[in-house]
């Protein structure tokens, strides 16, 4: 759809364009995930446990086997949520 010179555009779409384009980086990925394991699991994990790889969209934790275990358990409702927080396509998609 064209758009004329002097055409009103919604708000909402202001900035459509750069959300498609832009990746959050690699920290705001892991706040973001210490924050919804935080949430779901009433655990609190540090910033130094935890590594996000973004080529590989992959979470890597540095914790104890009994912490790690029960993340392990509620990781489809922790990505479930990471994909509503951080969109689809800048989500991790593994927890190891």
């Amino acid at each position: 759809m064209l758009k004329r010179r002097g055409e009103v555009i919604s708000i909402k779409d202001l900035f459509s364009k750069y959300k498609n384009i832009l990746i959050p980086p690699q920290k705001t990925v892991e706040m973001e995930t210490i924050r919804v394991i935080g949430e779901c699991t009433g655990l609190s994990i540090k910033e130094n446990q935890i590594t996000y790889t973004v080529s590989t969209r992959t979470v890597n934790l540095q914790v104890s086997g009994m912490i790690k275990q029960e993340i392990k358990i509620k990781s489809r409702e922790i990505l479930k949520e990471l994909n509503k927080r951080l969109e689809k396509k800048n989500s991790p998609l593994y927890i190891f």
